[in-house]
């Protein structure tokens, strides 16, 4: 048991780790590449489950915090692709626990990639449009073990943000695809993790 909680944590340490490199590259991409727009945020998101015996489940907020960057895909035209690597953690309470409800804790390190268009309106304001794919890792030892919850999910991000100068303003939707408790008690359950976001960033 100690042994998998030391595992456990030293998982978490090596994804925060990880997180923090990539924020450290990024920082130094925006010096040195041409029309790369590194970006670095930090916001909450609403957690949903949906579908199967989602009703048993009582999540609460996510504390979410990220890196990105805007690659240009073709010059002179605004369309770029959009990854952003993010560390987001929230509790959960399962009713399905007799005689009371049992909290968890649940956590994810979360990659979409996104294809971006943005709208200029001045040299300063600019609005961005984007969807795409994303892939998350999820970890918590009792989370796994007894709340049930898979490692993986997967599904389509949609954002929109409007860049003032250096500072962005998001907004996001995460729409899960798997599901996410196939270890539960019931072999029909299917719930899906969905998660929508408000962030705050600076563009480097």
């Amino acid at each position: 048991m100690f042994a998998d909680i030391g595992k456990n944590s030293y998982l978490c340490s090596m994804m925060k780790k990880l997180l923090l490199v990539v924020l450290v590259c990024l920082c130094g991409s925006g010096a040195s590449a041409q029309g790369y727009r590194p970006y670095l945020t930090v916001g909450k998101e609403s957690v949903k489950f949906q579908g199967g015996y989602s009703d048993l489940l009582d999540p609460g907020s996510a504390f979410k915090i990220g890196a990105g960057c805007y690659v240009p895909l073709i010059n002179d035209v605004e369309f770029y692709i959009v990854p952003e690597l993010s560390y987001s953690s929230f509790k959960f309470e399962d009713h399905d626990w007799i005689p009371r409800a049992q909290t968890f804790r649940y956590s994810q390190i979360h990659l979409p990639i996104v294809a971006d268009y943005c709208i200029k309106f001045t040299d300063m304001v600019t609005l961005d449009l984007g969807t795409g794919p994303f892939v998350s890792y999820g970890f918590g030892k009792d989370a796994i073990d007894k709340g049930h919850m898979g490692h993986w999910n997967t599904g389509v991000a949609l954002r929109a943000s409007l860049r003032v100068y250096f500072l962005k303003v998001g907004f996001s939707y995460d729409i899960g695809l798997v599901d996410i408790r196939r270890y539960g008690t019931y072999d029909d359950s299917k719930e899906r993790l969905s998660m929508l976001g408000l962030s705050f960033g600076i563009c480097i």
